[in-house]
């Protein structure tokens, strides 16, 4: 395979704040050019692999296409048909490998969380409306489409499962080993279906000299560290599924009980109707 010398950059990956002396690199005896971004497989990659990037380029061509969907289909008054629209044309923007540029901030997810938000009145035609969260997540319900952050959990957790019963050529990093045996703290509930890490949270107070240093690990917030927290959160009967299909059907059961039981225990509960 030949590669074309005006087509191909450098990016260096980094975590220095001062980049070192960069190296000349050449193809074809055409010297490359070095970029602080660029875009791969429909992903855009920064030196620190800092996914701000990626997140907003996404909402803004996300906000883009609503707002032609909703300008073009002002006939269109079947909510089913309203929410295909969104479904095809938008919120399939943020299914693009999301495992590894799924927003891991707060004020991240909230941006793009308010997109669906503005889709979802547009779909019921209630866009007058103010949506608190709850009312928010009830109006989710009654469409049937997830919020974005549950989206992107359940993403996450379709992919692992696949790498954990060896459905895809994709192994578990050297740092995630299967649990074996049992523990005899009290509060330890692990299993032979799940997944410890060598590497602490960052929220985790130092007890070594070892732990100060992981605790600020960069890894603590890629897909496998993350992932594997919510796999083991998991009840062991849906971890034990291991077709895919039923995997992913009763895990998006369990993540709409889940965020239903959240709001029927907040002060201003909701009623999630099936």
């Amino acid at each position: 395979m030949n590669f074309h010398p005006s087509k191909c950059k450098v990016l260096s990956i980094s975590l220095e704040r001062l980049p070192q002396l960069p190296h000349v690199y050449s193809l074809a005896a055409t010297p490359l050019e070095y970029v602080d971004s660029e875009k791969d497989l429909g992903v855009w990659m920064s030196p620190k692999l800092n996914w701000n990037m990626q997140c907003d380029r996404i909402y803004s061509d996300a906000s883009q296409k609503l707002g032609i969907v909703r300008r073009s289909g002002h006939i269109v008054v079947d909510y089913k048909r309203c929410r295909a629209l969104y479904l095809s044309l938008v919120r399939s923007l943020f299914e693009n490998c999301s495992i590894i540029w799924r927003p891991t901030t707060s004020s991240m997810t909230n941006k793009l969380e308010g997109l669906q938000k503005r889709a979802i009145k547009w779909i019921l035609s209630e866009e007058d409306l103010s949506y608190p969260p709850d009312v928010y997540t009830k109006k989710c319900k009654v469409v049937g489409i997830l919020p974005l952050h549950l989206k992107f959990d359940l993403n996450d957790l379709v992919f692992f499962h696949k790498i954990f019963y060896n459905l895809i050529p994709v192994t578990l990093p050297s740092y995630l080993t299967i649990f074996q045996g049992t523990s005899k703290l009290r509060r330890c509930h692990l299993d032979n279906h799940s997944v410890v890490s060598s590497i602490q949270p960052r929220f985790s107070q130092p007890s070594n000299l070892d732990s100060n240093r992981s605790s600020r690990n960069p890894l603590s917030r890629s897909f496998f560290y993350r992932t594997h927290i919510l796999w083991n959160n998991l009840p062991l009967n849906l971890r034990q599924l291991d077709s895919p299909s039923s995997f992913k059907s009763s895990l998006t059961k369990h993540l709409w009980e889940s965020v239903c039981d959240q709001e029927q225990g907040s002060p201003d509960s909701i009623t999630c109707s099936p």
